[in-house]
């Protein structure tokens, strides 16, 4: 079997945290498909275009994906697979349009996110406590 950096995927380093989570349900080979692939939130909203697929480090399945936003798609922000869906020429989140949009930006270094950044991802999309994304700010819960 090839290695994910054999077909081109970014990876992604989960160890600790989120390294049991629920995941898209596809090889790796297949994830390499998402790339440009449009990208819908859980109201059917146009949010962007796939930018890059991280698969973990570990299992080397995909468990983040990057989504172009903006009107030129030069933006691109981190979103969960975890709860995500895949249809004929799209991909559909379980987040909102507008927890894509304020997502922190992050940049990953030579195609890897530190422990921390994943952590802080993990954190802001509520996935601290397992299970699937929340649109609830971090702090705020109210």
């Amino acid at each position: 079997m090839r290695r994910p950096t054999d077909v081109g995927l970014r990876r992604h380093s989960a160890t600790g945290v989120g390294a049991d989570r629920a995941r898209l349900a596809m090889d790796v080979e297949r994830a390499q498909d998402l790339i440009g692939t449009p990208v819908f939130d859980r109201n059917g909203n146009r949010i962007g275009r796939v930018g890059n697929v991280y698969v973990d480090d570990t299992t080397h399945q995909p468990e983040w994906v990057t989504v172009r936003i903006g009107v030129l798609g030069v933006r691109e922000t981190f979103v969960p697979l975890t709860g995500a869906a895949t249809a004929e020429n799209r991909l559909d989140l379980d987040v909102s349009k507008d927890r894509v949009k304020n997502a922190p930006r992050i940049e990953a270094e030579h195609g890897h996110l530190s422990d921390e950044e994943g952590r802080d991802l993990y954190h802001y999309y509520g996935l601290d406590q397992g299970g699937r994304p929340t649109e609830t700010e971090p702090g705020d819960e109210s």
